[in-house]
């Protein structure tokens, strides 16, 4: 019977806070992922096994994870900070992650229509920011759940409804 080694895993992330009241968490990730229906979380060096009961997405680089028995916020706050393993074969090669971003999607807001075409994306360790080229002034929008409805990968269109004032602040 083989055991469980950690070289046997890629790390891919971390996770960084509670979401809502009923044990979901975010996680933050470093790697782009394949679909997967466990996860492991490291615990004195060693990956224990924890099964995905939902996975939501807003954006590649987070996740909204609900594991099974983890039902509430007490319990949650037993993982903040732990390190996320995968084995090997649910991660994407490195190179992968780049086609992933939304690098020259237009985007699109409720309200203000198009606003233009993502020229960049700047990484932060909680939020990914899409800058834009609006009305000849640079602008950054938060990629978040918040913000963020829709991204058509086929028209390569980001859907957004801005907060009220955001491209006055900018």
């Amino acid at each position: 019977m083989k055991t469980i080694q950690r070289n046997d895993f890629i790390e891919v992330g971390s996770i960084g806070k509670i979401h809502g009241t009923k044990g979901e968490l975010k996680i933050f990730l470093s790697r782009s992922i394949k679909n997967t229906e466990w996860a492991f979380l490291e615990f004195r060096g060693k990956p224990v096994p924890f099964y995905i009961q939902s996975m939501k997405s807003g954006m590649e680089q987070e996740l909204l994870v609900k594991f099974e028995g983890i039902d509430n916020m007490e319990a949650a706050q037993l993982f903040l900070g732990k390190v996320v393993l995968l084995p090997k074969k649910f991660v994407k090669k490195q190179n992968d992650w780049e086609l992933d971003l939304p690098l020259h999607y237009m985007v699109i807001d409720e309200t203000h229509g198009e606003l233009g075409e993502v020229i960049d994306i700047i990484e932060n360790p909680y939020q990914s920011l899409a800058q834009i080229n609006y009305n000849g002034q640079e602008i950054l929008i938060p990629l978040v759940e918040e913000i963020l409805i829709e991204i058509d990968d086929e028209k390569k269109i980001l859907y957004v409804d801005l907060p009220e004032g955001l491209l006055s602040i900018n």
